[in-house]
């Protein structure tokens, strides 16, 4: 184990899951519970869990990227790292359904190319695709709030 890539990996995942969680407000969680919500749409508990499972993830996957010297991995995990980040500013600082939506569109961009920058690391490129698997059903209910939330 490389302990500069293991210190720049838990310091970058810290410091994004922190500046991030800046925007979740308890005005905004407020909002958020109150919107109507899809049946279908996961409990609120489970997103925690998810959110936690993320940034472990992303953390195994910019720390490989860094072990293999992989620059545009690198590049792209601390992407989907920082729009992730900015999502939560769209959603929940904004309180919009809407901007949530479409931040998560956009989204994918990053996502995507991660996930074709990885595919020379199996575990990477599996945990990238489990990632991006969540980013479709998020794409799905952040189109389901919206549309019952204009």
């Amino acid at each position: 184990m490389n302990v500069t890539h293991t210190l720049l990996t838990i310091g970058s995942v810290v410091l994004a899951a922190v500046l991030g969680n800046l925007w979740v407000s308890k005005d905004a969680l407020r909002w958020f519970r109150e919107l109507r919500w899809p049946r279908w749409m996961v409990p609120f508990q489970a997103f925690l869990v998810v959110g936690l499972v993320y940034y472990v993830l992303m953390g195994v996957v910019l720390y490989r990227a860094f072990d293999r010297g992989d620059v545009p991995a690198i590049a792209l995990s601390f992407a989907v790292l920082v729009g992730n980040e900015a999502w939560n500013g769209l959603f929940f600082g904004r309180r919009s359904p809407r901007a949530g939506f479409l931040g998560m569109l956009a989204f994918t961009v990053p996502v995507l190319a991660l996930l074709i920058a990885v595919t020379e690391d199996p575990l990477s490129l599996a945990l990238v695709a489990t990632y991006l698997a969540w980013v479709l059903y998020d794409i799905a209910w952040t189109h389901a709030l919206y549309r019952l939330n204009p």
